[in-house]
């Protein structure tokens, strides 16, 4: 979702305790969410964090909220400013809409967006209680992220604790900000802000071994890896010094869907830490804030940050990166070619673009097919999920019932590596 959103807001100072690293529970075991009826668990204190369980999906970190005893997902974004309602959402939980505004992100357009009155979620199963005084129309983003999103937990409920992210075993960690500590085996990363957004001193380097001095946001709402900003990569020639590349519709944010190159940068440079190879999104024109000149030439999102147990101590102006057993993995994209979408429903998987030169092309797959099952299982949202995984494999065998004007069709597809 990419920096969606640079608005403002205050931040708010609650209260964290020494910490040498996640150990809470077996890898990749996840706990239940609690329902808007759990006993709530209280806020942290100086010995013990608040834990929730979250959902990982593709890359987003979703977060059960309630509004009242109404349960709600949130997603946890740095690249938003403030914390939002979805703006329908809002609507439908009675709120009070005052003086509108309109918001501009990643992609072409903008959306629609109003203050509101009275607003307020809690953590589900905690007593964590966080003010939503904005809204703004979500309602393009469900359908490309096959997953409903209800408004965003943005840079004014980050700022109150020291948030620890892990990835794999899918706890989210709330330490006092004032009392936290940090004795594990990660690396500090120094964090400045401009606009409520995480800014971080990166070094990318090319095959050439050139290493270009670059000011990233971090940004735990985007799914990618590395992402690009127009004018930092036609400054750079990046376009004729990365490659292969392959042109690609999807991604963007509260704008929309956007086009953009997809290629690899030799690797990218975090303070110690050495990213090898990571896939990098270059963005060219129409892609919203990525399009213009700025603060930032660039994100990095969760495809990097979910290789770390992640902390973002913003009081203390630092992030805390400590690897995990994904450390080491390659850094792979979609070798089938095809983007998809669900529609506004979340039930019905649909094609909504096709890389030329590509298994999917070359299976005669077009914009607008219809998945009706995926290997004859049914085509839904959990099924996507899974879906996605299997294409970053080379050479795996995906069997589609589709429908194209209402006759079902079997199609075959065996990914290869596009970039």
């Amino acid at each position: 979702m990419s920096r969606m959103i640079s608005t403002m807001l205050a931040t708010m100072s609650l209260a964290v305790v020494g910490v040498t690293g996640f150990t809470s529970r077996a890898e990749g075991q996840t706990t239940q969410a609690p329902s808007c009826h759990s006993s709530p668990i209280g806020p942290p204190d100086k010995n013990q964090p608040a834990i929730a369980p979250i959902e990982i999906s593709n890359n987003h970190v979703f977060v059960k909220v309630c509004a009242g005893d109404v349960p709600l997902d949130f997603i946890l974004d740095t690249g938003a400013g403030a914390t939002f309602f979805d703006l329908n959402h809002a609507k439908q939980l009675g709120l009070k809409i005052g003086s509108g505004f309109t918001v501009r992100g990643a992609g072409a357009g903008v959306v629609a967006g109003g203050r509101v009155e009275g607003g307020a979620v809690s953590l589900a199963g905690t007593s964590i209680r966080q003010l939503v005084s904005s809204a703004i129309d979500l309602s393009n983003l469900p359908s490309r992220e096959a997953h409903a999103m209800d408004g965003i937990l943005g840079y004014d409920f980050i700022s109150r604790f020291v948030v620890g992210i892990d990835y794999l075993k899918q706890e989210l960690r709330l330490y006092d900000a004032d009392t936290f500590q940090y004795a594990g085996p990660g690396t500090t990363i120094p964090v400045t802000f401009f606009s409520n957004h995480p800014h971080i001193n990166t070094e990318v380097r090319l095959a050439d071994g050139t290493m270009i001095p670059a000011r990233m946001i971090v940004d735990v709402g985007s799914a990618a890896s590395l992402s690009l900003a127009k004018p930092f990569v036609d400054q750079n020639h990046l376009r004729e010094r990365i490659g292969p590349t392959v042109r690609r519709r999807g991604g963007g944010g509260v704008g929309g869907a956007t086009w953009s190159d997809l290629g690899r940068v030799a690797g990218l440079r975090i303070g110690t830490i050495e990213i090898p190879r990571p896939t990098t999104t270059l963005y060219g024109d129409s892609a919203g804030v990525f399009s213009t000149p700025g603060t930032w030439v660039g994100n990095i999102g969760g495809e990097i940050l979910r290789r770390f147990n992640v902390y973002l101590d913003y009081k203390h102006n630092r992030m805390i990166l400590e690897p995990n057993s994904a450390s080491n993995e390659a850094f792979e994209s979609d070798m089938s070619g095809i983007g998809f979408v669900m529609d506004d429903s979340l039930h019905t998987l649909i094609v909504d673009s096709v890389v030329p030169d590509s298994p999917a092309s070359a299976a005669g797959l077009a914009p607008r097919d219809t998945i009706a099952a995926i290997d004859g299982r049914i085509a839904n949202s959990l099924e996507l999920r899974e879906l996605r995984k299997r294409l970053r494999r080379e050479g795996e065998r995906v069997t589609f019932t589709i429908r194209r004007g209402g006759e079902p069709k079997t199609v075959v597809i065996v990914t290869r590596r596009l970039v």
